[in-house]
C-alpha cells in the first residue's frame, strides 16, 4: 500500500535497499565480531541513498516522508537488525544536522556537497556553558549508535550558566541540540551487549570542546528544509522504531518459514510442517504482525499529514502514536519468539539469524522511545488526563 504524501522517489528507494540486501545479511557475523557495522554495509547503504533519505533536498537528500522511512529501515532491518538500526540513526541524524545547524555550519559539515555520515543522542546527560560565540560542553553520553563510523555527532546538553542549569519558568532545565566532529569526541570501548552486537552502540565523551552558535541546532524554526524538521522529536524518530521491529519480525518469521518443510522433531520424527499447533500459531502471528504493520504505518501517515498540513496533533493522536510504536515492538518480539521456539535446537547457533533476531528485537524492546509507558499516556489521554512534554511538543497556541 502506497499513500498519498509519499516522496516520489519512494519506490526507487525501496528498489536500492533490497538490492543490498544480501550485502548487508552477508555482513552481519563479521559487524557482530566486530562489535560495530561492517563497513561495507556503512558504504553500501550511503551509495544507495539510505543514509541521506532525511537530508533536505537543498543539501542533496529527500526529506522522505514517515512511512517511506519506515518501509526503508524494515527492508534493510530484515537483512539485518543491526544494519537497520545504524541506518535510521545515521539517516535521522543526518537530517537534524543538515535541517537544523547554522549556514556557516553547512560549509564544513557537508563540504565540497559530501554527505556526513551521523551519530549522537538525544539524551541531554551533558552541560553546555554558555560563553561568548556558543557554548563549552562536557558530557558523557550512552548509546551512541553508529558513532565508530561517524564523522560528526549530534546530542543533546543541558544550557547551564556559571555551571547552574538554566530553567524554563516551570522549572524543567533548558536544553540544546549540538553538532561537532567526531574527532573533538572520545568514543569508549564499551558495547558489550545481548543484542544489536554490530551498532557499536558505544558510550562517548565530550570534553571541554567548544561549539559555535552555527554548530547549534534550531528548530523553531528551522534554517531549511520542509515539514520533517518541525515535527516534535516523537514524530521524527517513531519511523525509525515501526521499521526496525517489523525487519526484524519478517527476517525471523521468514526462517521458520522456510524450515518448516524439512525440520523435524528428533524424538517424534514429526515434520514441523506437519504440526497442528505451529499451523495454528504461525497463522495468528502473522495475523498480528500484519495487523500491527498497518497500525503503525497508519499512524505514522496520520502524523505526516498533519505536520505537512501545519496542523497540531492532538493529544490523543500523540498518544496513539506513542502506543503504535511499543505495539509494534512488542508484536515482532512476539513473532520473533514463536519463530526462535519452534527453530530449536539449530537456532541455538551461530551464524543462525534467528538467534541474532530473537537478541536483537529483545534489546530494542529496552529503548525509551518504546516503553510501554506509552500506553500509559495514551490511557491519559483518552481519559482527558494527558499532558504535553518536549517528546511531543505543544500545547497549542492559543
Amino acid at each position: 500500500m502506497t499513500y498519498p504524501l509519499q516522496i516520489a522517489e519512494r519506490d526507487e528507494l525501496l528498489d536500492k535497499a533490497q538490492s543490498i540486501s544480501s550485502i548487508i545479511a552477508g555482513d552481519a557475523e563479521q559487524s557482530e565480531a566486530d562489535r560495530t557495522l561492517a563497513m561495507t554495509s556503512v558504504e553500501a547503504m550511503s551509495e544507495a541513498g539510505l543514509l541521506s533519505m532525511c537530508i533536505p533536498r537543498s543539501l542533496g537528500g529527500l526529506e522522505a516522508d514517515l512511512v517511506t522511512q519506515a518501509e526503508v529501515y524494515e527492508v534493510v532491518s530484515e537483512a539485518n537488525g543491526a544494519a537497520g538500526w545504524c541506518c535510521f540513526i545515521g539517516a535521522t541524524g543526518a537530517g537534524m544536522v543538515g535541517g537544523m545547524i547554522g549556514d556557516g555550519a553547512v560549509a564544513e559539515v557537508f563540504k565540497d556537497g559530501r554527505i556526513p555520515r551521523c551519530s549522537g543522542s538525544v539524551v541531554p546527560t551533558g552541560m553546555a556553558e554558555r560563553v561568548e560565540g556558543g557554548y563549552k560542553v562536557n558530557g558523557r553520553w550512552a548509546f551512541g549508535s553508529g558513532i565508530h563510523h561517524a564523522d560528526w555527532v549530534s546530542t543533546s546538553a543541558i544550557i547551564t550558566n556559571g555551571g547552574e542549569p538554566v530553567l524554563y519558568p516551570d522549572g524543567t532545565p533548558k536544553t540544546c541540540m549540538i553538532c561537532v566532529s567526531v574527532n573533538d569526541v572520545t568514543i569508549e570501548d564499551n558495547w558489550h551487549s545481548m543484542g544489536l552486537c554490530g551498532t557499536g552502540s558505544s558510550h562517548y565523551r565530550i570534553e571541554d570542546v567548544f561549539v559555535g552558535d552555527d554548530y547549534v541546532m534550531s528548530r523553531d524554526p528551522a534554517p531549511r528544509g520542509g515539514p520533517l524538521y518541525s515535527m516534535p522529536i516523537y514524530g521524527y524518530v517513531s519511523a525509525c522504531h515501526a521499521g526496525f521491529a517489523l525487519g526484524v519480525a519478517n527476517c525471523a518469521l521468514k526462517e521458520i518459514i522456510a524450515l518448516a518443510s524439512d525440520k523435524r522433531r528428533k524424538l517424534s520424527g514429526v515434520a514441523l510442517g506437519d504440526r497442528g499447533a505451529f499451523h495454528k500459531e504461525l497463522g495468528v502471528v502473522s495475523c498480528k504482525l500484519a495487523g500491527a504493520r498497518a497500525y503503525s504505518l497508519d499512524i505514522l501517515n496520520q502524523v505526516w499529514e498533519a505536520t505537512c498540513n501545519g496542523e497540531q496533533l492532538a493529544l490523543i493522536k500523540w498518544g496513539e502514536c506513542r502506543a503504535a510504536m511499543t505495539y509494534v515492538t512488542e508484536v515482532a518480539a512476539e513473532v520473533t519468539n514463536f519463530a526462535y521456539r519452534y527453530g530449536t535446537g539449530v537456532a541455538l547457533y551461530k551464524p543462525n539469524p534467528l538467534q541474532r533476531c530473537m537478541r536483537d528485537i529483545y534489546t530494542g524492546t529496552q529503548h525509551g522511545i518504546v516503553s510501554d509507558e506509552n500506553y500509559e499516556s495514551l490511557g491519559r489521554a483518552l481519559i482527558g488526563k494527558g499532558e504535553w512534554d518536549p517528546l511531543i511538543g505543544g500545547p497549542p497556541k492559543e
